[in-house]
């Protein structure tokens, strides 16, 4: 049996591929954590096939349980690794985090009918980039705007930003 923290792991891919595809994007996971866990890639139409348009998006993928969010934001204490990977500002691809909050008790993250799978909770995205560099040691506090909440529009729109050569703060 997976250990709890890979099954919230393997909850927070799910989520991630779920909006992809609502989108018409694939993604791609990691076999090794070297600071990204998936790579949403944009899919175009070229003539009569398909295939990926050259803009892609690297996430780093966290879940929490039972984070109280405030009005604004939620507030999560991120490893220093993962925030240095995301700030990286010698990286020319974009990164973001993506934040599964899910329910405390496990057996309440998902249900399934005949009608409907159903996972409980919601995932938001974090722009690190032009975050300044910490001296913590082990975890730094971001704050997670509540408004970024992760769903097949904020996707779209991280991409219009890419393609205009905006940054996604």
């Amino acid at each position: 049996m997976l250990t709890r923290n890979h099954r919230q792991e393997a909850l927070s891919r799910a989520f991630i591929q779920a909006i992809a595809g609502r989108c018409g994007m694939s993604c791609s996971f990691r076999d090794f954590d070297y600071g990204v866990d998936v790579t949403v890639h944009e899919i175009k139409r070229k003539e009569n096939r398909y295939g990926e348009s050259g803009f892609s998006l690297d996430i780093q993928a966290k879940s929490v349980c039972g984070l109280c969010p405030t009005e604004a934001f939620l507030a999560y204490d991120l490893n220093v690794k993962n925030y240095e990977d995301l700030r990286d500002p010698d990286n020319p691809k974009p990164r973001v985090l993506v934040l599964l909050i899910l329910p405390e008790e496990e057996t309440e993250r998902t249900s399934l009918t005949e009608e409907q799978l159903v996972v409980r909770r919601c995932a938001y995205w974090l722009s690190l980039q032009g975050a300044p560099h910490t001296e913590n040691k082990d975890t730094i506090r971001v704050k997670v705007p509540r408004g970024n909440m992760f769903s097949v529009e904020s996707l779209q729109r991280l991409f219009v930003l890419m393609h205009a050569g905006e940054d996604l703060c």
